[in-house]
């Protein structure tokens, strides 16, 4: 008699146990691969005692599990190598560029004279948006179906793990951005808090709205009310209202290199809104309004080189400790809350997934207090599939954009804030810039560690997305400050990347994620294909490239859509 079974994940290894009549036969441990048939043969070995050897040989051969990420990276990196060229071309030979458009037909003075005006702009803050947001969507579409670009089971960090903190992070740099613009235009507080409240509701909104893209329809008794954009409103909100209430204007006239800092007139947010900086507006005090604000007046004396020397971070925190305040209650309301609260049938702290992990000892405990806390205030308004319930067979709900990790998000978006800082009060000095993102890097790489003592999945706090631990926080905050280090460096300081092909995604970022989540289902975002991981690789290069397209012809035709 022949048995036939098919193989539905071939990431990892199988253990397959063969039984006769109820007597083990003989157990191994296999890795196939995608496309393979194998043929087991099952050898008697020894006779006294009776024993068996299984044995699998392929009758047809499987395809290669990491060609398609060789070629998928080969390409990407001749791509980012061939604009790193241009670049370098464009800037050691500006008429180059004049020359071909001329001969194309598409040369237009007056591009080049709005382009000039933004030669202040920093571009690394739109490549870094546009690089979180693109990988954001290369996830969202599957990334081939391979295991280390999907998010972890539970505890632990991959590719996928890392964009969802990256672009909220980003959000932090914007915000110093929009306020810091804001000022200098006079607005007043009410003005500006009033602005932060319509739009966090507008993308609380929107999130609920996709939550409801559902095939065959939504069931309005099990809509989902947490989401991404529900996240990131709320964090935008209370980092915006802590940067209102107590940040006056820091160096929106003068950096600490002593030179006249632009904010440009084409700076965006994260939503892609304009942060207009009118230069006709003159060197004044602000209104009376922001001359109440917090213990201070509202103008920061202008800072100079002499003010580095003293420490341009204890300048800094002198207008900053309340928000740092605020982050401390928040952290020590997380710690509480995740390892004092008594939950129903689970040890105190715990932090697993339920089901069977742990041995099957706390199957109806998932997630702790965070996905306790969660099914007691939305009960079937949340996720219902989270990422362990594959391996761990859960049968309770988990929403990885819970309540309760919401509050460590503040976290993740307050880190921007902090590299905001950085980049407005040090814009003037390219190597202080440097080098204290990288130090804040160091500080914080270092902290995630050691609450995790230096594992990926285990530790006193481990690392972990679903629950947004601490930990999590620091080191997907960590790798942030890197990559904004590593662009600003490639980018603004010795301009060998124009930022190509994610700079024009990272002005459109809303519109983007949004037209994404929509469009997920059609052509040619979305086509009928085997289940190799080439094939699906491929898909998801495909759509992703697409939505590139899209994010440039819009930044080429002026076209920037706000909230």
């Amino acid at each position: 008699d022949s048995v036939h079974f098919g193989i539905d994940d071939t990431n990892f290894p199988w253990t397959l146990t063969i039984s006769y009549e109820g007597e083990e036969l003989c157990s191994s441990s296999e890795k196939f691969g995608d496309g393979g048939v194998y043929t087991l043969n099952i050898l008697q070995t020894n006779t006294e005692p009776v024993t068996f050897d299984c044995k699998y040989f392929p009758t047809t051969e499987p395809s290669d599990f990491w060609a398609p990420v060789w070629q998928w990276f080969v390409v990407l990196v001749v791509l980012l190598v061939l604009a790193m060229c241009i670049a370098v071309v464009n800037k050691r030979y500006p008429g180059l560029r004049e020359g071909i458009l001329q001969k194309l037909g598409m040369w237009n003075p007056e591009d080049e004279k709005i382009d000039g005006k933004k030669s202040t702009r920093l571009q690394s803050l739109d490549t870094f948006r546009g690089l979180a947001i693109a990988v954001m969507i290369f996830v969202n579409f599957g990334a081939g179906k391979y295991y280390f670009l999907e998010h972890a089971a539970w505890n632990g960090l991959s590719l996928a793990d890392f964009v969802f903190p990256w672009f909220m992070f980003m959000v932090g740099v914007s915000i110093v951005l929009s306020v810091q613009s804001q000022i200098k235009r006079n607005s007043t507080k009410t003005k500006m808090l009033k602005k932060v409240t319509v739009r966090f509701i507008k993308l609380f909104l929107i999130g609920v709205f996709l939550n409801t893209s559902i095939p065959g329809g939504v069931d309005l008794t099990k809509l989902r009310i947490p989401g991404v954009l529900q996240r990131i409103g709320f964090t935008y909100f209370v980092c915006s209202i802590l940067e209102v209430l107590f940040i006056p204007r820091l160096s929106a006239a003068e950096n600490f290199g002593g030179e006249r800092m632009k904010v440009d007139e084409n700076e965006y947010n994260e939503c892609g809104k304009f942060l207009n900086d009118d230069p006709d507006i003159p060197e004044k005090k602000i209104s009376n309004d922001w001359g109440r604000g917090y213990g201070q007046n509202s103008e920061i004396n202008p800072v100079t080189s002499e003010t580095v020397g003293r420490g341009w971070l204890k300048y800094l925190l002198r207008h900053t400790w309340p928000q740092l305040i605020v982050m401390i209650l928040l952290t020590a309301i997380w710690c509480v809350v995740t390892f004092v609260l008594p939950i129903p049938g689970c040890p105190e702290g715990y932090l697993g997934p339920g089901g069977i992990g742990d041995g099957g000892e706390h199957v109806n405990c998932t997630g702790g207090a965070a996905g306790y806390i969660d099914r007691l205030i939305w009960g079937k308004h949340m996720y219902q599939h989270p990422t362990c319930k594959p391996m761990y067979y859960t049968t309770l709900a988990h929403d990885p954009e819970g309540l309760l990790g919401s509050l460590t998000a503040v976290l993740t978006v307050y880190s921007g804030v902090m590299a905001g800082h950085i980049v407005v009060m040090l814009k003037g000095n390219r190597p202080l810039v440097l080098s204290w993102l990288i130090g804040f890097m160091i500080f914080s790489l270092a902290a995630g560690l050691t609450m995790s003592k230096g594992s990926l999945t285990g530790g006193w706090v481990p690392i972990n997305k679903n629950l947004w631990t601490v930990s999590f926080v620091a080191v997907t905050s960590a790798s942030a400050y890197f990559l904004l280090a590593l662009i600003y460096v490639l980018v603004d300081w010795k301009g060998v990347w124009c930022g190509a092909p994610f700079r024009s995604a990272g002005k459109n970022p809303l519109f983007l994620y949004v037209g994404s989540y929509i469009l997920y289902d059609y052509f040619p975002f979305n086509w009928q294909t085997d289940d190799s991981h080439g094939m699906l690789l491929l898909q998801s290069t495909v759509g992703t490239a697409v939505w590139l397209l899209v994010g440039y012809y819009l930044d080429t035709k002026k076209k920037y859509y706000k909230i």
